[in-house]
Formats: C-alpha cells, structure tokens, sequence
C-alpha cells in the first residue's frame, strides 16, 4: 500500500427514486476527470464474468471482476475490472490496494493506484447503492518465472484494512482475487513487450446528435481515453483533455473535453493555421502502415482544418492540402472566446464519414468489428504568452507526425460474435464486458450543460489559404508548439 494523500471528490447520486447512478460536477473535478471517471460509477446492477462475493464488514462487497484474457506472460499486461458494491459508506481515507504475489506468496507488484477509479475516486468518497467498476491494467514483470500469479485486493486506511467477514481471503484481510496461468513464450523464451502505444475499444453508437454536448446514452457508456500527457516525454499535461471514440455505418464519432481557462481562436475560414491558437486535432492512420493518413482540427470557433499524406510528412510541408474530409462538427464553449475573462473550457464533437478515406493509395473503406486502425489524438492550447500542447500517445520527439506512435483504435460491435484482436497495449479493455451505462438525471446534466455555450454547425468550405511552410514549424522543449 501507498501512503499519499486523500483525494477527497464530492460524488453525488441522482434523484432518490430514479435509480440511476451519477457523477455530479463538483469543484475537485475537472470537466475532463468528470469524463473520465462516469463510466465507472453506476446505480445500476453489473454482472461480472467472474463471481467472487467477498464482505468487507457489511460495508463493501467484492462482487467479481473481469479480465482481458485468461493467461498473463512475462512481460505483458492484463486488464483486470473489479466490481465493488457500496452497502454503507466509509469514512473518508479509504483506500484500494491490489498486490500481486508470486508462488511464495512474496509481494512482486504494487499496483495499489492503477486506474481511473484509483485516481480519482477512492472508496472513502463513495456513496451507498453505487456499484464501482475498478479497471486496472497491470504487467507482469518481464523476469517473472513462476508458472501462476496471484491477485489480491482490498481496502486500507493509515495502518488498518477493512476486515473480511466472508469470502476467499489470507487471513490477512486481503480478498483472493485470482490466480491466473504465467506461461513464458516457446522454447521458454521472453515474450516481447507489448507495445507502449494506448488502446481503446470504440463502441458503435447509437442516435448521436451532433450539438456538442456529448450527452446522448453512447457518449456516456462510451471509454475515455487516459488523461492526454506532455508530447515530449509523456509525462502528465499541464491541463485536463479527455477524449472518446464511436462509431457506425455512416461515421467514425470524435469527443473532446478540454479544460481551458484562457480561450483563444481568432480564425474563421477553413483550413486557417488553427494549430497556432486553440484546436483539436485528430490523425487517423487507417492502415496502421503510416502510408495514407488523415489529419483533422476543429478549433473552439468550429473551424475546420483537414489534410491527408501519402507517407509521413509527404507530400510537405502540409500534405495534400485539396483533400476535404466530410466531417460535421459542433462546438460548446464554458465561455468566451477571445477575451480577457477566465473560462472553463470547451467541448468538441464531430462525425467523419467513412467516405472521406475512399481515397489516397491505399484507399480505406468502413472497418469491420474486430479490425484495428491506428491514430492519434492532440490538443494544442494558446496561452497568453506562448502556447503548449497535450497528446494521447506522445511521439516523444517535436513533431506530431510519428505514425509508429499512433495508439490503436479497436472497432467494438456487441451484437456481432467475439472479435478477436491484439492484446495492443495498456489501455485494452476487458474481452466481454463494456463500460456500465450511465444516465443523468435532469438536474445534474443542466449543471454539466452551461448556458455559455457556443455551438456552431459547420459547414465544407472549399476556399483555400495560402500556407507557410508549416512543416518547419516544429514543437522543442522550449517551444512545444506543433507545427500542425
């Protein structure tokens, strides 16, 4: 266990008698964290893969868990959701760990703070009748030579555990989570490392109304990607950007939810430099080969900017410059824009249509359920002096064009049979169970929707700008700053 500070979150949950869970905005939340965090917490029941029904004094029950696979390698990562239901709640303090054990029974990983609840919403915050689903990603270290591992979990506070009243446990009030297989490659040799490229599942969606807002029942159950990092070495970003991903038939589905308390975006025609103010940017790499790939932006004023490349950074410095994507997007601004007032941020939502990548050598069509494209995610953020800049997978180097740093956008449809795909990385979700659904009752969703909103339909626009040569442009440590 870790001894650090308690993040103390004011979660409230909905309106006695609707039955729903929810995550109520409050003033220790960032509308990214917010995000975030909803998808885990629900009112709703959940049905485990795995039963386990262990009581923590009556207070809290270990209801199962999920995994993302049923045998775990040297050197590789495991998705484990564990369900906790809140009978009672506990005084603030409360905490998870998770320990990893060996055949000995000697402590190899720590993993007590793995994971968005873990982060930001510890049990000493959670409420009666919510159900908390505790997804954690943990590898396996790559020296690992017992044939099994053993999971253990529970709750602590400063030198105490909760106690274990009934259920699998050691006798030290650890829950026995699970002892899962730990075979090594064949011939005995280390299986490689995974790939340090994120993952997210994309879900297909379902009546999505392109306002903005985020707020239909697919956006909501849908997986935030990890909080976006600093470009350069990945480590935490100095402002919070989440973002989501769905899809269907028609479209591939964007969500950003950036915090920003300076809002900055003076351009108003297409393909203006949005990367030199506030925007988002998208690149998609439908092949995963970096032959062929997409960029897209759309800034807080719903500018759109889009581009496409036949290899990195070729043609330059900007692509082929005449391609136009068929994108609807819609902004709302906590706001305003181009003033000197502190704001809150700006959400972004936006639909590309699977036809916009009919083109380009190779063309790309609608994915199947179950395939695989690679992309990146970016938000570049003016302030008053100078700028800076966050991303989902950093390229670690100062240019966002690193195709082989693009993460894995893997393409969910429940009603199709299981689709198999690639353990690709440390946000792989688990293999059977999506993300609780979780509605909002009408006065928490008025307080997430602030009256200061700007939404603006956006419409093609075929006129072009010239350009500098944008290509030189590049982000440094001193000047982190994309060149798009």
């Amino acid at each position: 266990m870790t001894n650090s500070k308690p993040l103390f979150v004011l979660l409230a949950l909905a309106v006695a008698g609707l039955g729903f869970g929810c995550v109520e905005k409050s003033r220790d939340l960032t509308r990214s964290e917010r995000e975030r965090l909803e998808p885990y917490v629900t009112e709703e029941d959940t049905d485990p893969e795995h039963d386990l029904n262990v009581e923590f004094e009556d207070k809290i029950e270990l209801i199962g868990y999920d995994l993302s696979s049923e045998t775990w390698r040297p050197g590789q990562t495991l998705t484990i959701t564990w369900h906790w239901k809140v009978k009672r709640s506990l005084e603030e303090g409360w905490r998870l760990f998770t320990h990893v054990t060996d055949a000995s029974g000697a402590n190899r990983v720590n993993a007590d703070v793995e994971g968005v609840v873990r982060e930001l919403y510890q049990p000493g915050a959670w409420k009666a009748g919510e159900t908390i689903k505790d997804e954690q990603t943990i590898t396996l270290p790559a020296e690992w030579t017992d044939e099994r591992a053993s999971v253990y979990v529970g709750l602590w506070n400063g030198p105490h555990r909760l106690r274990i009243t009934s259920g699998p446990s050691d006798g030290e009030n650890r829950a026995r989570g699970l002892t899962i297989p730990t075979p090594r490659a064949a011939g005995g040799a280390e299986a490689p490392p995974e790939p340090t490229v994120p993952s997210i599942d994309v879900n297909r969606a379902s009546d999505i109304t392109i306002d903005g807002k985020l707020d239909e029942p697919s956006w909501r159950s849908a997986r935030a990607t990890a909080a976006f990092v600093k470009t350069m070495d990945g480590s935490p970003a100095d402002f919070g950007v989440t973002a989501k991903l769905l899809w269907d038939d028609e479209n591939l589905y964007v969500g950003f939810v950036v915090d920003d308390d300076y809002l900055k975006s003076e351009f108003d025609e297409r393909d203006d430099h949005l990367w030199e103010q506030d925007t988002v940017e998208v690149m998609l790499d439908p092949g995963g080969d970096g032959r062929n790939y997409f960029e897209l932006q759309v800034s807080p004023q719903n500018v759109v900017f889009d581009t496409r490349y036949d290899t990195r950074r070729n043609p330059g410095p900007i692509g082929h410059a005449d391609w136009n994507a068929e994108i609807e997007s819609a902004v709302e601004v906590e706001g305003t824009v181009n003033d000197d007032d502190e704001d809150e941020g700006y959400t972004v939502e936006m639909a590309i249509s699977w036809s916009s990548f009919a083109t380009g050598n190779p063309p790309a069509t609608k994915p199947e359920a179950g395939q695989v494209w690679r992309a990146n995610l970016y938000v570049m953020d003016a302030r008053e002096e100078g700028s800076r800049a966050a991303g989902w997978s950093p390229p670690n180097v100062g240019d966002f064009h690193v195709p082989n740093r693009f993460g894995n956008l893997r393409f969910v449809d429940p009603t199709v049979a299981r689709q198999p795909g690639p353990n690709t990385g440390a946000a792989a979700a688990p293999s059977a169970m999506g993300p609780a659904q979780i509605r909002l009752p009408p006065g928490v969703a008025e307080r997430l929707q602030r009256p200061t909103r700007n939404v603006v339909p956006n419409e093609a626009d075929e006129r072009r700008v010239n350009r500098p040569q944008a290509g030189e442009v590049m982000p440094t440590a001193e000047n982190p700053r994309p060149g798009q």
